[in-house]
């Protein structure tokens, strides 16, 4: 830990680790950069996630976005704890249509998602299964396996949306979008306005509004919003002054970014921030407990997560 931002334990040489966890105790708020996907396996485990609460029975499976507050209250059990750079993915810019179905918690069960989450879980018992043989190409077989996880979530993000006109099913449209948020994820410091939006992408002001929601389940001011606070919660991580991080990621002023950011996370930027120096003073550490395993520091081996 580097106060309440986590520093994550990647496999050296990697970008994920997976831990096997059957260990009592919880762990408290924290955030890191990489996503997290829990795969719970036996007994009740209860995780919080910004003002969302999960209690995760056997099979289900959440998926935290990065940089996202949680905590883990623990519980007897098992569950495989998966942490996931996800910058090899946004090379692509199909990832940027799929990740507005993952910018807040989600949450697979047969209940919810039956179908999406038949083709998903099997895909994450795969990755579970190269990951501790540690054969060689491991991680490239795992990311493979990741690359088909997202595109099943996207796909099914998208062909549930029966509100679509037909013809903004065609891959005009997909391409218009997704450049779209391709570029609004690069340039969310600019001024991103909806007249500029709807130019961009060739639409009314009003078709852009009402295709925009409907592709992506938000709103376009909220859509935008979401991105540049994400932003600002990495860079509080950081040194850098609060007034600083507010204009770099694209608001006017203090007292805006502020009032969204509280919105968007419950703490206001200064209270995200002192997180970080409450465990400082505390010196709250997690406990990692290697398994044997050949080859330590190239092979993932199996672990136990002090969480």
């Amino acid at each position: 830990m580097k106060g309440h931002a986590e520093i994550v334990d990647f496999v050296p040489q990697s970008h994920l680790r997976i831990w096997n966890n059957v260990q009592e105790e919880g762990y408290d708020t924290h955030y890191h950069n990489a996503a997290e996907i829990i795969l719970c396996v036996d007994n009740l485990y209860s995780v919080s996630v910004g003002n969302m609460s999960f209690n995760l029975n056997a099979g289900d499976i959440l998926f935290i976005p990065p940089n996202m507050l949680h905590s883990i209250q623990g519980g007897r059990g098992e569950r495989f704890i998966y942490l996931i750079d996800l910058s090899p993915l946004r090379l692509f810019i199909d990832f940027n249509f799929i990740e507005p179905s993952i910018m807040n918690p989600l949450l697979l069960n047969r209940q919810n998602y039956e179908k999406l989450y038949d083709k998903v879980k099997p895909r994450l018992m795969t990755i579970l299964d190269i990951y501790f043989k540690a054969q060689n190409m491991w991680e490239l077989m795992i990311y493979s396996e990741l690359f088909r996880v997202y595109a099943e979530i996207g796909t099914y993000h998208f062909d549930r949306n029966e509100m679509l006109p037909e013809d903004a099913h065609s891959q005009i449209y997909y391409e218009k979008f997704a450049n779209l948020l391709h570029y609004i994820d690069t340039h969310y410091d600019e001024e991103l306005n909806l007249d500029w939006a709807a130019d961009h992408t060739g639409f009314s002001k009003y078709h852009f509004l009402r295709l925009f929601k409907e592709y992506t389940d938000m709103t376009y001011y909220d859509y935008v919003i979401h991105k540049r606070i994400q932003a600002a919660q990495s860079l509080l991580s950081t040194d850098e002054s609060v007034t600083n991080i507010a204009i770099r990621t694209g608001f006017n002023n203090l007292a805006s970014f502020s009032r969204c950011f509280k919105q968007h996370t419950g703490l206001s930027p200064s209270q995200y921030r002192s997180k970080k120096e409450q465990l400082d003073h505390h010196g709250m550490s997690k406990q990692i407990i290697p398994l044997p395993a050949s080859g330590e520091g190239v092979h993932p081996g199996k672990a136990g997560r002090a969480l």
